[in-house]
């Protein structure tokens, strides 16, 4: 039967959901922390990621909207749900000609992400819209590195509007898909090298429009798979190019593609107060080669030649009494960026993410904690050399330590 509301409450839920639309436009615009896999930001909820991110066959929480719409069905009644995850990134540097070390500018960031969720009792279909950042950037490099005409201080801020829905084919079976509007803005520096503190900067924003599909299937109460496509997108941005102090800002364009991610899982509940779930989650990440920038003072290439990888996800919730679970979880994270085409402002390594969460639900209200460490082998780059002479040769160190909460009200 449909299911109608008193107008207070509709008014009620009216406002909620437009605080969490105010909630995710105001942030949108704030610069990803590099993760891992490229510039892919995968993890989107603290639930799912206390379980190293291995969700999409669980998807069982107004999340679903990205990591599997078809897992909508599941819910009962409307969900808002609103998560803020906080990064720290720390990077070294030690060049390989001097022995000197170096430190990456180390600022933690705070990642907003928000989800409504409706699904009306005894209906097949749900609706859902979701804001959130699948990919981004925001590396920062003191002039002192040794290898500024390399990178010095770059923002890559990729942001994602998306109405889903879902139906439930039968029993054991749904179907989901979204749109995707999606909004680029790219800041890029780096040094010239004719003098100190000259410096190019690149920087625009552009559009585009994707769409994201999913499927759900459990067969059995033990047993659920999970399979999430999100299609690739690529943005024609436009702005300025500026060569501090040789000459003031000209218009300037360049095309940067972003590849698909294919998600998929299997859950294993072998009761109701277990449940365990590995993924692989793979990105097409060979779309991104070299990108140029137009501009009517001559072209400038950056290469990227990037290689598609994945993410290796395992996790483990255990339901306990009086709404309290705790989850653990494992993400193994192959690097995207080869050796040939190093750049520092990209970092990239093999990462693995060890992770664990809990949680606890009272009624309509539902939040959970999660903390999150990832470590890197050292990685020696070697066979660097920018167009001023400077080398980028030597040991980089990585690590991540990340806080996520999320609050969910169902009513």
């Amino acid at each position: 039967m449909p299911c109608f509301l008193p107008l207070p409450a509709a008014a009620r839920i009216h406002e909620l959901a437009s605080r969490a639309i105010l909630f995710g436009a105001a942030f949108a615009l704030t610069p990803a922390a590099l993760l891992a896999s490229g510039t892919q930001v995968g993890f989107k909820d603290a639930f799912a990621t206390a379980r190293g991110n291995a969700f999409v066959a669980t998807a069982d929480n107004p999340s679903a909207i990205y990591y599997n719409p078809a897992g909508l069905t599941q819910l009962q009644g409307q969900a808002l749900s609103a998560t803020a995850y906080v990064v720290g990134f720390d990077a070294d540097y030690t060049s390989a000609a001097s022995g000197v070390s170096t430190s990456m500018n180390r600022h933690d960031q705070l990642l907003p992400q928000v989800y409504y969720a409706f699904a009306p009792e005894g209906r097949r279909w749900a609706l859902g819209v979701g804001f959130y950042a699948p990919f981004g950037l925001s590396t920062d490099w003191p002039a002192t590195s040794g290898f500024r005409t390399f990178a010095t201080r770059n923002e890559e801020t990729y942001v994602t509007f998306n109405p889903a829905f879902a139906w439930r084919v039968s029993d054991s079976l749904s179907l989901g898909a979204g749109l995707t509007y999606n909004r680029l803005n790219v800041d890029l520096r780096r040094g010239i090298g004719l003098m100190p503190g000259d410096e190019f900067r690149f920087k625009a924003d552009a559009s585009d429009v994707g769409f994201n599909l999913g499927l759900r299937w459990q067969p059995a109460e033990q047993h659920a798979f999970g399979l999430s496509y999100q299609h690739h997108t690529s943005f024609d941005v436009s702005g300025t190019a500026t060569a501090v102090p040789y000459a003031s800002g000209e218009p300037a364009s360049a095309t940067f593609p972003f590849p698909e991610v294919l998600i998929a899982g299997y859950s294993y509940r072998p009761t109701p107060q277990w449940n365990i779930e590995a993924n692989i989650d793979w990105t097409n990440w060979t779309r991104l080669n070299t990108v140029v920038i137009s501009k009517a003072s001559g072209p400038v290439s950056m290469p990227f030649n990037w290689r598609s990888s994945c993410f290796y996800e395992l996790g483990v919730t255990r339901y306990l009494n009086g709404g309290w679970l705790v989850s653990a979880g494992y993400t193994y994270s192959e690097n995207s960026v080869p050796d040939a085409t190093w750049n520092p402002a990209v970092p990239d390594a093999n990462r693995q993410f060890w992770c664990a969460g809990v949680g606890y639900a009272r009624g309509s209200v539902r939040c959970m904690l999660t903390l999150q460490h990832a470590t890197a082998p050292t990685r020696v780059i070697q066979g660097t050399l920018s167009a001023a002479g400077e080398t980028a040769d030597g040991a980089y160190g990585t690590s991540i330590d990340t806080l996520s909460l999320s609050l969910d009200y169902r009513f």
